[in-house]
C-alpha cells in the first residue's frame, strides 16, 4: 500500500497549513511557533514502510557559507528497476540565513561551517541537526522539507490502510525536540499534498520529525 491523493484534493488546491489554516494556492502565512510541550508518548510518528527501500544513508554533511544559498538532501535507496532515488529530507540555507556560529561568534561573508543531518531514529524517522545550538537569521530562516510518501501509510497503526489514515494526513506536522528526553514542540509547518511533504522554516538546530 502507498499514499494516494484523493481525487477531491487533486481537484482542489494542494497546499494546506499544518497549523490548521485554510488551503490556498500558496503556503499560508507562518503562524507563531507553538510553545506548548507535548510528551513523546502523546505523539504518533511517521514510520518507515517495510515494503519500500530503506534510507540510502543515515547521515549527510555539507559546508554552509554565509552569503551563499546551499542545500542538502537525504535519500532513500533506489527501488529495484528504478533509475532514481526518492527524497526523504531536504534542507536549505539561503544567502542571508547564516549570521553566527553555534557559539554565537559572528560569521563574516564567505565564512563557512559544517552542517550535518543524522537520522538518529530510523523507526520514527527522527533527524538530528548539528552543530547543536546553531541559530539562524529569524528574518531569513533555513527551510526544511520532510517527505511522507515513502513512509508507512497506516498512520493510525490499526493494521490496515483506510479513509481514516487519509484524513490523518492533514494532521501531520514537523515537531522539534531539544534533547532525547525532552518533550516535543510543534513547528509551524505547511503540508504539500501534491509533493507528499511537510515544510517549515527552521530557526535553529535540534531534533526534528513528522508526527501528529
Amino acid at each position: 500500500m502507498k499514499f494516494v491523493r484523493p481525487l477531491v484534493l487533486l481537484l482542489a488546491t494542494t497546499l494546506a497549513a499544518c497549523a490548521g489554516g485554510d488551503s490556498g494556492s500558496s503556503p499560508s502565512p507562518v503562524p507563531p511557533v507553538d510553545t506548548t510541550p507535548v510528551p513523546e508518548m502523546g505523539l504518533r510518528f511517521l514510520m518507515p514502510d517495510s515494503t519500500k527501500p530503506p534510507l540510502g544513508e543515515r547521515q549527510v554533511s555539507f559546508w554552509a557559507v554565509r552569503g551563499t544559498r546551499r542545500e542538502v538532501r537525504l535519500m532513500y535507496q533506489k527501488a529495484p528497476g528504478s533509475t532514481d532515488s526518492v527524497e526523504f529530507a531536504r534542507f536549505r540555507v539561503d544567502d542571508r540565513t547564516l549570521v553566527a556560529a553555534a557559539d554565537g561568534s559572528p560569521l563574516a561573508p564567505g565564512d563557512s561551517l559544517l552542517i550535518t543531518l543524522t537520522v538518529v531514529d530510523t523507526l520514527r524517522l527522527i533527524t538530528q541537526f548539528e552543530p547543536s545550538g546553531l541559530a539562524f537569521n529569524p528574518n531569513r530562516p533555513a527551510r526544511l522539507w520532510l517527505k511522507y510518501g515513502e513512509s508507512n501509510p497506516d498512520l493510525d497503526g490499526d493494521g490496515s490502510v483506510t479513509a481514516a489514515d487519509t484524513t490523518l494526513i492533514s494532521a501531520l506536522c514537523i515537531w522539534r525536540q531539544e534533547q532525547s528526553t525532552d518533550p516535543w514542540y510543534k513547528v509551524a509547518s505547511t503540508l504539500n499534498l501534491a509533493e507528499f511533504e511537510i515544510e517549515a522554516d527552521i530557526l535553529g538546530f535540534t531534533r526534528y520529525a513528522v508526527a501528529y
